[in-house]
């Protein structure tokens, strides 16, 4: 089970898990709605981490008659289960407690265990977001995406992404929590705690909904990001044989896989061994960008 994405799943998995049981105590002496909100979010986000890996396990599973083109989409299947479960579980969850907390006010109780953890948990979250954005920034890099919103937009990494997307939403979400919670103390109103709940919890399900489209597009099929396809116009249309490309078509299959299916024309009078070097030229420079590629290469007559 190798992924480059895995130390970022694993360092939220753990941190996510230390967390999620200190904000339950803290929320059960507290009775904060807004620190049982974070409580959902914790324990929410420590079950997707598990599922992040098991979409990284199985995708490494070798290609087989039934799927001969591997299981390199189990990624992108499993992370779109992690978007469905941030909107359904802890975003509904923390609306529902919010809802209870307006028709129900209580004053808060101990809040210091509270601020404790919240503080804790922020130091946490931040670490593994920090692994995560290196992880991001590194696939940036390699494939010259210029900002963030080009590398979200164009990622084919969706364990990576939805780990960027989950630490940032915790500590945006662990900012509300301190502060409704202060609020509520400050005034003795315990609506401001109320409100920090349902905002976490709007939270969650929009930043699910993004999520979810992302992986989405994954899911039906994209091809491989617009460096890579322009490298492996380049690699072919160096070969000397190759008078026009045609047609190039790419599908990614997994953040290491992908299928290419080119259409070329060649050069008139080449024999049939000739034909041969040449396609195998043509795809080891394929394979050269894309190392897991399956490639086909089709010989057209010249367009017009």
């Amino acid at each position: 089970m190798s992924s480059g994405s895995k130390p970022a799943v694993l360092a939220a998995l753990f941190g996510n898990l230390a967390i999620a049981v200190f904000k339950l105590i803290a929320a059960m002496i507290s009775g904060s709605s807004a620190m049982l909100a974070e409580a959902y979010h914790s324990f929410s986000d420590t079950f997707n981490q598990v599922f992040l890996l098991v979409g990284i396990w199985r995708s490494s599973k070798p290609a087989d008659r039934a799927h001969p083109f591997g299981y390199g989409k189990e990624q992108f299947f499993w992370a779109f289960i992690v978007a469905l479960m941030l909107f359904g579980i802890a975003g509904g969850l923390s609306v529902r407690e919010a809802y209870h907390k307006f028709r129900h006010p209580e004053p808060l109780g101990d809040v210091t265990l509270s601020f404790v953890v919240l503080g804790f948990a922020f130091v946490i979250e931040a670490i593994a977001l920090a692994v995560a954005l290196k992880q991001f920034r590194r696939e940036m890099k390699k494939e010259r995406f210029d900002n963030f919103v080009e590398g979200i937009e164009h990622t084919r990494d969706p364990a990576v992404l939805t780990v960027v997307f989950e630490d940032t939403l915790a500590l945006v979400s662990i900012v509300v929590a301190f502060g409704s919670i202060l609020l509520s103390v400050k005034t003795q109103n315990p609506i401001f705690d109320a409100f920090g709940s349902l905002t976490i919890g709007i939270f969650l399900m929009v930043f699910a909904l993004v999520l979810a489209n992302e992986h989405k597009k994954s899911l039906i099929g994209e091809s491989v990001t617009p460096y890579r396809r322009r490298r492996i116009m380049e690699a072919i249309r160096t070969v000397p044989e190759v008078n026009q490309v045609i047609a190039l078509r790419t599908l990614q299959m997994g953040p290491k896989n992908a299928i290419v299916a080119v259409e070329v024309n060649l050069q008139d009078d080449l024999v049939t061994d000739r034909i041969e070097t040449i396609v195998d030229r043509i795809e080891a420079g394929i394979r050269e960008i894309l190392p897991g590629a399956q490639c086909f290469v089709e010989l057209e007559a010249e367009e017009g």
